[in-house]
């Protein structure tokens, strides 16, 4: 079996070269979810920088398995996998802290405050960590004394196909949970002739406390296979690219579901809560749209500007996420 066990798993051989010259990453999933920004973060690295993935097993397997968006994972012992240079963890979440004391040296890569529970804020003390937002840099330094080496998030540039936008059309492709606001979205929706479509994995406590009441189901369209070719799909016909995320002490930076509409020509609209009062490359009018409540959503929605300038504009901020240097 070849040693790169991170591939393209269909007959596009990936092309790009590595940004990275002097290290060799063993990339770790260490997470449940199998949708989200973690899954995307991690593919686009994996892709970008040619690097294998792996994901703690019961036992080392000879084989590969799909991962998502053409990527393949191994399942490893964690006995084996320590035993593996320059260990690199795109994510982790409470199902995998048990492993965590046996693994003495790695490098780990903090989303947001949410992950910052005590058995990983212990490992942090160890490993070398990497931060893709300043202002969860800014938090881990002023909080807990912890220094981080931040980076953009890397793009791995998938085709993008032909670009047929539908004027006024509007998706959300996040997940369907307490942090993006997905209730601010169905709200909005009321009175709209052409509705934002909703796609993503649901949290099902957050459906129901939230969603339950509402038309919700009028308007989710389930979820996307994990493909770029499933991805281009939906955002080649839109206009607009809706995502209200806001999360406790976090934002002004980007992630994935900004970074693809962005690449695929998409004008974004963001929530206030996601740009106010931190530093941040957005700027409302100029290479997005930023709003504050459902009712400007729809407003916003109905006059369906013009988003030429905004989408040439946003075009500026993949540079750095394009190079990914570092990693």
């Amino acid at each position: 079996m070849s040693s790169k066990v991170a591939r393209v798993s269909n007959s596009k051989k990936n092309t790009q070269k590595k940004t990275t010259l002097n290290i060799n990453r063993n990339l770790v999933y260490m997470a449940k979810p199998p949708y989200g920004g973690w899954v995307s973060f991690t593919a686009h690295l994996a892709l970008k920088c040619d690097y294998p993935l792996f994901k703690v097993g019961n036992k080392t397997e000879g084989k590969t398995r799909p991962y998502g968006y053409g990527v393949e994972y191994q399942n490893v012992a964690i006995s084996d996998l320590v035993k593996k240079p320059n260990l690199l963890i795109t994510a982790i979440d409470k199902n995998y802290y048990q492993y965590l004391p046996e693994i003495k040296s790695a490098t780990i890569v903090i989303h947001d405050p949410t992950e910052l529970k005590e058995p990983v804020l212990e490992a942090l003390k160890r490993f070398k960590v990497i931060t893709i937002r300043e202002t969860v840099q800014k938090l881990l330094r002023e909080k807990h004394g912890i220094e981080s080496t931040f980076l953009y998030h890397p793009l791995y540039k998938f085709p993008r196909g032909d670009q047929k936008k539908t004027s006024g059309k509007a998706i959300s492709l996040s997940r369907v949970d307490f942090d993006k606001h997905t209730e601010m979205i169905v709200e909005a929706n009321k009175g709209l002739k052409m509705p934002v479509e909703i796609y993503g994995a649901m949290n099902d406590l957050y459906v129901y406390h939230k969603l339950r009441d509402t038309q919700f189901r009028r308007y989710y369209k389930g979820k996307f296979p994990k493909t770029f070719d499933a991805l281009t799909e939906l955002l080649a016909t839109s206009k607009f690219v809706v995502d209200m995320s806001a999360i406790n002490r976090d934002g002004g930076g980007s992630q994935y579901t900004f970074l693809e509409a962005i690449y695929m020509d998409c004008a974004l609209i963001l929530s206030s809560k996601w740009v106010a009062g931190v530093k941040t490359p957005f700027r409302h009018g100029v290479n997005c749209f930023v709003v504050s409540s459902a009712e400007e959503l729809r407003e916003l929605l109905r006059r369906n500007p013009d988003t030429k300038k905004i989408v040439k504009n946003a075009k500026r901020m993949l540079a750095p996420h394009l190079k990914a240097k570092g990693w």
